[in-house]
């Protein structure tokens, strides 16, 4: 292929042609896609950062998560028709594409499917308002009828503009038929020429760039909508568990708003904020309230407020229980904690101390002590026995250097992973079209099968954890990421691939893989209609992923499309 990246690899071209060598590609091909993998975990993880970051989290999660969730695909379709050979191994690229667009929206579809199930009701309802662990009767329930997921609007609505964005297939394959580039023999027989395919190339090539700009502008405009706030909320609740940055941190921008004469505590209100701020604080609160009274002792309450990244002192649990326990019961509740939370960092912000020197408060403080005696554990459903500590590196800082950190390290997590896939997506491309040649298999089938199983295990990972809350909320993320990630292949990598077409005058032959990509599309649009979807619904989303795959050989090897 080209001299850089490929001349810092091996050629695996010159690989022996016995059994040796061709362990040799297996193990450079593990390398490579295990380095993928890795690299697009970090960019992934990186661009999901920057949701901590009021100021771009809008932003971020409507425009940057889905353009570098695409990067690793699309560096595998550009790198895949850049060489001397690109005509042959452009089916790699294809392989790639069409993979990741099918293995997206049915793997990951029904594994969400699988893990987000709760009962049904004889009308399709979930029983999602049960107490947690009690949302699927019983227990580890199979049943492919009475069990499944609700979704929101946003489903429907995602699905539509998959099938809008992929009108830019619709500008190369007609054409390609009416141009005797439809079928193996056309081809074969000299019929079809790039020339004539060139200025539909290039109509598909803008057709996707508009459809990209369009889909980027649509994401901006509902940057604020519900969905793209609950991911923000989710990627806050995940960050604050798993020690990454403290409730400060991650509401530092509501913490402004705080100074500000008359807001205070007002936050907490009937507002949008407040609300986001209650959910967040909720799910921390419920692990602690093991007897669902709906209320926490003081030794309950340092040790969230430690989960919660706080790390209070003696004095400050003391102070914060003698000013919210009103009747001295030793116990407060889920709203008074809220209110607890808000005085607390607002005091560290304004750098006060408790102001508490009374008997009350030394009683308080001597109850505090006896509490942590009697509260030596973490909660019984707690996923770890050991409790995580905030970094050495956020520890002691204030919300505004947490989010400094924050976006110094999204930002190196990004670059470092970029250049990884960029680095790595042109030997990997080589390693693919090679291994096909070895098992005499075409690179098209190796391609669909290996390389989404590099480039996009963070969706699929993200997806099932999204959908293991068994909430409609994290849900309807979860298939919306996968929708969404449909859309960018539709338009930035088919725009790659259409590039390379018109710019390096070559072939459009995928006639076959183009039908099974719309096939797909349009049958999970069904699904995206349906607010209700059963587990037996998952299990035929799942089947689509072979299903796809014999459409294509039957196409090629039958019908005798190219």
């Amino acid at each position: 292929m080209g001299n850089f990246p490929s001349d810092l690899f091996v050629d695996v071209a010159t690989l022996p042609s016995n059994g040796y060598g061709f362990v040799q590609l297996c193990f450079l091909m593990m390398v490579y896609a295990y380095v993928l993998s890795n690299a697009s975990n970090m960019v992934s993880d990186g661009s999901e950062l920057l949701l901590l970051v009021p100021s771009v989290a809008g932003i971020v999660g409507s425009v940057v998560l889905p353009v570098l969730g695409a990067v690793p695909d699309g560096a595998i379709v550009l790198f895949s028709g850049l060489g001397k050979d690109a005509q042959q191994q452009l089916s790699v690229g294809v392989g790639a594409l069409a993979g990741s667009t099918i293995m997206l929206l049915t793997v990951p579809w029904f594994l969400s499917v699988l893990a987000g199930r709760v009962s049904l009701d004889a009308h399709g309802k979930g029983a999602y308002k049960n107490p947690a662990g009690a949302k699927l009767s019983p227990p580890g329930s199979m049943g492919l009828f009475t069990t499944g997921i609700n979704v929101g609007p946003a489903i429907k609505t995602s699905g539509i503009i998959m099938i809008v964005t992929s009108i830019s297939y619709v500008f190369i394959q007609g054409p390609a038929f009416g141009l005797d580039c439809g079928s193996t023999t056309d081809v074969s027989h000299g019929k079809c020429h790039a020339s004539k395919e060139r200025p539909f190339a290039i109509a598909g090539f803008v057709s996707s760039m508009i459809c990209f700009v369009g889909y980027l502008y649509y994401q901006v405009r509902s940057a604020n909508d519900s969905g793209n706030n609950d991911l923000v909320d989710e990627m806050r609740k995940k960050a604050i568990a798993e020690s990454l940055i403290s409730l400060s941190g991650a509401f530092a921008h509501e913490l402004e708003s705080m100074s500000q004469p008359g807001v205070g505590t007002a936050l907490l209100e009937s507002t949008q904020r407040g609300e986001r701020l209650k959910g967040i604080l909720r799910s921390f609160f419920q692990r602690y309230d093991r007897d669902n009274s709906g209320t926490i002792d003081a030794g309950e309450l340092i040790l969230l407020l430690n989960d919660l990244g706080e790390q209070p002192t003696k004095e400050e649990v003391a102070a914060l229980m003698v000013d919210l326990d009103k009747d001295a019961s030793g116990n407060i509740d889920f709203d008074e904690f809220t209110v607890g939370c808000l005085k607390l960092i607002k005091r560290r912000a304004d750098g006060t101390a408790p102001e508490h020197a009374n008997m009350r408060a030394t009683t308080a403080i001597n109850d505090v002590e006896n509490a942590l005696t009697n509260t030596g554990a973490a909660p019984e459903d707690s996923s770890s026995d050991e409790e995580e500590e905030i970094p050495e590196d956020l520890q002691s800082l204030s919300p505004e250097e947490q989010q400094t950190r924050i976006k110094i390290r999204s930002a190196w997590m990004m670059a470092l992973g970029t250049a990884l896939v960029l680095i790595f997506s042109d030997p990997m491309v080589d390693v693919l079209s090679e291994f096909g040649n070895r098992i005499h298999v075409p690179p098209f089938y190796v391609a669909f099968v290996l390389a989404p199983l590099a480039s996009n295990a963070s969706e699929l990972i993200a997806a099932y954890n999204y959908a293991q809350k068994k909430t409609q909320k994290t849900i309807t993320i979860a298939l919306s990421t996968l929708e969404g990630a449909a859309c960018m292949n539709n338009t930035f990598c088919l725009g790659i691939f259409l590039g390379l077409i018109m710019g390096k005058g070559l072939l459009w032959e995928f006639s076959a893989e183009t039908i099974s990509i719309i096939m797909v599309e349009l049958l999970m649009l069904i699904f995206a209609f349906r607010s209700t979807q059963r587990l037996i619904d998952g299990y035929l989303v799942l089947m689509l992923y072979p299903l796809s795959l014999v459409v294509v050989w039957v196409l090629e090897n039958i019908i005798k499309l190219n």
